[in-house]
């Protein structure tokens, strides 16, 4: 890679990822304890070095403690109803899984997705098929380079996507790629921004009921001052008449999305802190 631009990273992704998952695979295996690190990461779960379950994290030691135990377990879970159905043979014991981890600074959800499909993990349920498959093999320190550019690629990230054009809600680019998804509002203010492996999924899931939308409930709740109703033990409802209200307020803002294959959860987290938008909540805190 001649330079390490935001537009170079997006186009050459599964040779760093190729790289990433290398250095993870070569990595010290653990047994339930890791190092003292606690910060973005990825971790590698196997047993008798077979590849079981990858993850992703911002708190690498958190979410590892919580994998092992039985009770916070996701991997764990997903591996005991194999065994249930007879697609393990020999049962294990949580302790006999080990740990493979890397520090990630930039890429980290690529990285659970790539690893997904290129090694095949068995206990992961979910983000499948979300890349190609593609060989794993050394690229000469490429995904540390870039881990050491992240600060500069999220700043040209930003300056990029701020520049992207924006269009009225209901005439969002249908965009069936990863990607993040920005809204301002009739002030041009932004006031929302998301990420999703399929944008244009997640924009027509906003266009519709509130239920399965985090931006409609924040819309209804934060802006147009709504109380969410629970059904069945779930506070996720309006009315019909107060979702059409807030079908009515989604007609008025105007929408972009922006296709990334590399980095979105990290430029998604750096526009919150950034500009902290109004409707998003979890990043968005005064520093």
């Amino acid at each position: 890679m001649n330079s390490l631009s935001w537009d170079n990273i997006q186009k050459q992704s599964d040779e760093i990822l190729s790289d990433g998952l290398f250095e993870l695979l070569t990595n010290p295996i653990y047994d339930i304890a890791i190092p003292a690190d606690n910060g973005n990461g990825n971790y590698l779960i196997t047993l008798e070095k077979k590849p079981f379950y990858i993850g992703e994290a911002k708190e690498l030691r958190k979410r590892i403690n919580q994998q092992f135990k039985t009770s916070t377990s996701t991997f764990y879970k997903n591996y005991l109803k194999l065994q249930k159905t007879n697609q393990i043979i020999r049962p294990e014991s949580i302790d006999g899984f080990k740990t493979q981890i890397i520090s990630t600074s930039f890429g980290r959800k690529e990285v659970e997705e790539f690893g997904i499909v290129n090694l095949s993990t068995s206990l992961n349920r979910f983000q499948l098929n979300k890349r190609k498959k593609f060989t794993i093999v050394s690229q000469k320190g490429l995904w540390n380079k870039v881990q050491q550019a992240s600060s500069d690629l999220l700043k040209e990230g930003e300056t990029k996507v701020l520049s992207n054009r924006f269009t009225p809600w209901f005439d969002t680019e249908i965009l069936s790629n990863a990607g993040l998804y920005l809204v301002k509002d009739k002030m041009d203010k932004l006031i929302y921004v998301g990420e999703s492996s399929d944008v244009g999924d997640r924009i027509s899931t906003h266009s519709r009921r509130t239920y399965f939308s985090a931006l409609r409930r924040h819309i209804g709740t934060e802006i147009l001052k709504f109380q969410l109703k629970e059904i069945n033990g779930k506070k996720k409802y309006f009315s019909e008449l107060e979702d059409r209200n807030v079908t009515d307020f989604l007609k008025t803002c105007k929408s972009s999305v922006f296709a990334v294959n590399f980095g979105r959860y990290e430029l998604e987290e750096y526009l919150i802190r950034k500009h902290k938008p109004l409707l998003n909540r979890k990043d968005n805190k005064n520093e």
